[in-house]
């Protein structure tokens, strides 16, 4: 176990000129780094950096903070520079990792520890770092570091405490083998990391760059915290850390996956079918995260896995339940002593064979979508583009705008209370449910973290996350 009281002298003093590494003799692998949070809280003040709350956290008292002291400086020229979108992905993700690379010397200049950029042929950090040594300067960046750090230290320590990474570690290992090539593990964070988690390899070390879960972020205590909070909590370093054991694999076998896993197959543009092995090691990555969930949270295990499966589909990873379950299925029908890395030849193979039959479901037509109808009550007939698994009940959520808000509830319809029936062999389902009068009411199935029993074909794929029926109620005149 690690000792925590000995990691907090060492974690988080701020030393630039060693590159954020711990001292001598101590085994944690959480870093601080002041310039790593010196590029999130430039992107934070951008206006898409304002705008975007995915990208940025905004949901901690340290983002107000950080916006209390520094929107009186929202007119620096850098600003302006960096406010990149959602479609500059590479250069939003280059500027803020590049800057772990960077370190204050002794003159509080800006200068590269190590080689290191996060995407090939993108450069924003360096090439505005007059700018950024500018911004510092103007701001007293280095004084806010400073009154910050005791927060930095326990957010850190509690994530630490959360994240159970021996655990993570051990199973990774023992699963895949240890690397003679990785000289160590690091872990990066900001508290105003939104998304985009990032695995790169700093000078031999195994970096992962990760988003704090919510429940840190929010100022809840651990003792407070559920397991399924926790469990849920630990998918984002996971599946980053499990890139250094799972990539070099896939490598290994890489003619085996090219000939049995075609990206075009499998991703329905999730940016990472350019690349020919990396769409199935993100489907990968997930995939061994259930089976460690399983393993160290097994009572909230099926729930925890099909929330993060919903969402990984939503990336483009469409058939990310039946790579799941296909996975799972052969790991538990391993021979005794067998690993992950011994059965992954006959993993890869078993999905060769599936690909052929790969379809993604789809609502064929329903009788009350994109209507408008005169009455509250409503029976809904709906036809699916196949079989699909026929759950005895069944979750929706309904969102309707009042007032200019946006309201949802999420729904549970039955045999009992809606008529809830299925018909044509899984092809059809039909139910009835009271609708909200005088606005536009949606229907959305496979809500990710609000869907209890997914609706599912027979060939183990989802229907496509946040799928929605539109019907508007208006009293007849």
């Amino acid at each position: 176990m690690i000792n925590l009281s000995a990691l907090l002298v060492m974690l988080f003093l701020s030393d630039s000129s060693r590159m954020h590494q711990p001292a001598p003799g101590q085994d944690s692998p959480v870093r601080l780094s002041e310039t790593y949070e010196l590029a999130n809280i430039i992107l934070a003040l951008t206006d898409y950096g304002k705008t975007d709350s995915w990208e940025v956290s905004q949901q901690s008292s340290y983002y107000r903070e950080v916006r209390d002291y520094f929107d009186r400086y929202s007119n620096h020229p850098l600003l302006a520079k960096v406010n990149y979108s959602r479609q500059q992905w590479e250069s939003y993700l280059s500027f803020r990792t590049d800057a772990y690379a960077f370190a204050f010397d002794s003159s509080n200049q800006l200068v590269r520890r190590v080689d290191f950029t996060a995407n090939q042929g993108f450069n924003p950090f360096e090439e505005n770092l007059k700018l950024v040594e500018d911004f510092v300067k103007v701001t007293e960046f280095r004084r806010f570091y400073r009154d910050h750090l005791s927060y930095y230290q326990g957010l850190a320590s509690a994530y630490l405490s959360s994240q159970r990474y021996p655990e993570m570690l051990h199973f990774l290992e023992t699963e895949f083998g240890k690397h003679s090539d990785i000289s160590g593990y690091a872990i990066v964070l900001s508290p105003l990391v939104g998304r985009m988690n990032c695995h790169r390899m700093v000078a031999g070390v195994g970096t992962d760059f990760i988003t704090l879960p919510g429940f840190l972020l929010t100022g809840k205590t651990l003792q407070l915290v559920s397991e399924e909070e926790v469990a849920s909590g630990t998918h984002m370093l996971f599946t980053e850390l499990d890139h250094a054991f799972v990539n070099p694999l896939t490598d290994q076998y890489r003619l085996l996956v090219r000939a049995n896993f075609a990206n075009s197959q499998w991703d329905s543009g999730s940016g990472y079918q350019k690349d020919s092995l990396a769409t199935f090691n993100e489907y990968m990555t997930w995939a061994v995260y259930n089976l460690y969930v399983l393993r160290y949270f097994p009572t909230v295990a099926a729930k925890v896995s099909q929330d993060w499966a919903l969402q990984n589909e939503t990336r483009g990873f469409y058939a990310s339940t039946l790579f799941n379950q296909e996975l799972a299925t052969l790991y538990h029908r391993r021979k005794p002593g067998q690993m992950l890395k011994d059965i992954y030849p006959a993993f890869v193979k078993r999905l060769g064979l599936r690909q052929a039959s790969l379809s993604k479901p789809f609502i064929k037509g329903c009788n009350l979508a994109d209507q408008t109808i005169h009455d509250t009550t409503a029976t809904f007939v709906i036809e699916f583009s196949e079989p699909m698994f026929q759950h005895s009940t069944l979750d929706v959520v309904r969102a309707v705008e009042e007032q200019g808000k946006t309201r949802q509830e999420r729904l549970v319809l039955t045999p009992q209370a809606n008529g809830l029936v299925w018909s044509a062999n899984g092809r059809a389902v039909r139910f009835t449910l009271t609708l909200v009068n005088e606005t536009l009411n949606r229907l959305l199935f496979n809500y990710p973290w609000k869907t209890s029993a997914t609706l599912r074909s027979r060939k183990g794929i989802d229907l496509a996350p946040y799928t929605q029926i539109k019907t508007t109620v208006k009293n007849k005149i």
